[in-house]
C-alpha cells in the first residue's frame, strides 16, 4: 500500500485526554502517532463522538479535532486548530509546621 501522508508521522506512546460535549465529558486515550495535522489514538471505549478536543499534556498541545477513521478502539484524528495548552499552575511549596 502506498503512503498517502504529506507529512512524516512521529510514533509516540503518550497520555492524552479527549474532551467532548463542550468540555462536560472526557476520556483518557493513548496517542500512538502524531503529525502536525493529526494523530492516531487508542481509546478504552470507542464510543466517543467524532468531534472533540485532544489534550496532550507532555507536549503542551491542545487541539480541536475530528475523527476521520475508526477501527475498533483505534481512531484517526484530523486537527482543525492547534493552540498551546495552558501552562500548569505552579505548586506552592509544602511547609513543614513542625520544623520550628
Amino acid at each position: 500500500m502506498a503512503e498517502r501522508r504529506t507529512v512524516v508521522r512521529q510514533r509516540t506512546f503518550l497520555k492524552g485526554v479527549l474532551s467532548f460535549h463542550n468540555g462536560n465529558s472526557s476520556e483518557d486515550c493513548v496517542v500512538r502517532d502524531l503529525t502536525a495535522g493529526g494523530a492516531q489514538i487508542d481509546l478504552p471505549h470507542p464510543l466517543a463522538p467524532g468531534a472533540c478536543e485532544l489534550l496532550v499534556p507532555s507536549r503542551q498541545l491542545r487541539v480541536r479535532a475530528r475523527a476521520v477513521w475508526r477501527n475498533g478502539a483505534r481512531r484517526g484524528l484530523s486537527f482543525e486548530a492547534v493552540e498551546a495548552a495552558p501552562a500548569p499552575k505552579p505548586r506552592r511549596p509544602v511547609v513543614d509546621d513542625n520544623r520550628y
